[in-house]
């Protein structure tokens, strides 16, 4: 048969010399070389553990030692072990305090009777391995939990019977003014207008069976804690939480660029009224002074005539003038707005 060649480093602790002997000739029928080293009482192992800094791979844990066993003895090893996985060799045969072990946090629970190389091997090869994957989803765990409370969009997740908040972000927070614990207190609808409340159950009635699924629901206005309003854009994701259905909502805040777009939209309105001014009404007095200097060049007119033509292309001077100066006022509006503006 082919050994396992993993280097493995195997801590046992058991008070049983001939139990201890056993578990290690198990152990080296099944692999290689392994590193095993034997703990006799609890006091050794928090010495070992004191002093040693062998990264061991598993431990096998008897619980019944001289100076500690049972439920105290197990909750001790566990601080001691921190991520390494434990796995209980006993002769005990108490269904109820192997789940309770289990519970406790304890990989596995092996009886004694009941060993051979092949099991125990097995054992410490698929709790390692699982210890390992629990270690990746953790990790990953962390690791959402870090991009959702440090993103700096508003991100919360909410009940979807319920409608209450289940957590918020720190961009939320800031962007409503409520704190968290604040929003944990209350539902969607509290940052909304109330006559808005069946649209949005009906909204949320039409994306629930996208499961699993991005939903881009609309731009919406949402109130703040101070009663001002907000433009968001919301994206919707349908969740699992803590067992429940959830939403995580995603709320991009787009108050300025919205503003920024009615500021120019009212920006084309007035570049459409210079422009009609400039193409209307600049042409009426325009055109009279046009007519009045081809009639006074064209024509023999005594003197009392030209001075009347005259004041008549004055006056439309002055009109024309006075329509040039409405023209930049309107426009010097237009540039002073696109100053103030804070997304210009």
């Amino acid at each position: 048969m082919k050994k396992d060649v993993f280097k493995y480093q195997i801590l046992v602790i058991e008070d049983n010399l001939g139990d201890f002997l056993l578990v290690e000739d198990y152990l080296q029928e099944m692999i290689l070389d392994p590193n095993i080293k034997h703990c006799q009482s609890f006091k050794e192992v928090k010495n070992l553990f004191k002093d040693n800094r062998t990264d061991w791979d598993v431990l096998l844990l008897d619980l019944s030692l001289p100076d500690r066993e049972g439920e105290n003895l197990i909750e001790d090893i566990l601080k001691m072990a921190g991520d390494i996985p434990v796995i209980v060799l006993t002769g005990y045969t108490d269904a109820n305090f192997a789940l309770k072990s289990l519970a406790l946090g304890v990989s596995d629970y092996l009886l004694k009777d009941e060993l051979n190389p092949t099991t125990i091997h097995k054992a410490i090869t698929y709790n390692i391995e699982r210890h390992k994957n629990l270690k990746r989803i953790h990790l990953s765990e962390k690791r959402y939990a870090e991009l959702f409370e440090l993103s700096p969009q508003p991100m919360w997740v909410f009940d979807e019977e319920t409608f209450m908040f289940l957590k918020v972000n720190k961009a939320t927070e800031k962007t409503y003014g409520y704190s968290k614990e604040e929003f944990l207190k209350m539902d969607i609808f509290q940052i909304r207008r109330p006559e808005e409340t069946n649209q949005i159950k009906e909204t949320l009635a039409k994306t629930g069976n996208k499961e699993h699924k991005s939903v881009f629901m609309g731009i919406y206005e949402h109130i703040k804690k101070d009663g001002s309003p907000i433009s968001v854009e919301i994206h919707s994701n349908i969740i699992d939480f803590e067992s429940r259905k959830a939403r995580l909502i995603v709320a991009n805040d787009i108050t300025l660029k919205i503003t920024y777009l009615k500021a120019i939209e009212e920006q084309n309105q007035r570049l459409q009224e210079i422009a009609w001014i400039q193409s209307h009404i600049v042409r009426a007095p325009l055109a009279r002074m046009m007519g009045l200097i081809d009639l006074i060049k064209h024509n023999n007119l005594s003197d009392e005539e030209k001075h009347e033509f005259l004041d008549h292309v004055l006056n439309s001077a002055i009109e024309l003038d006075n329509i040039i100066r409405e023209i930049v006022s309107k426009a010097n509006e237009i540039e002073s707005k696109d100053r103030n503006n804070p997304l210009t």
